[in-house]
């Protein structure tokens, strides 16, 4: 089934224009952890592949 080209994106409603500046604020912060706490357990698991 084709998709129809007429319903363009920026006609869309998405979750995140309709959160606050407050929780889309919170959003973006816990997603940095996250990034960050996975960056930091993927550097230490390849410094212990590495020392086998």
């Amino acid at each position: 089934m084709a998709r129809k080209p007429e319903r363009s994106r920026a006609r869309r409603k998405r979750a995140w224009d309709e959160m606050s500046d407050t929780d889309r604020q919170v959003l973006l912060e816990t997603v940095r952890q996250r990034r960050e706490m996975q960056a930091v357990q993927d550097a230490h698991r390849l410094q212990m592949l590495t020392q086998r």
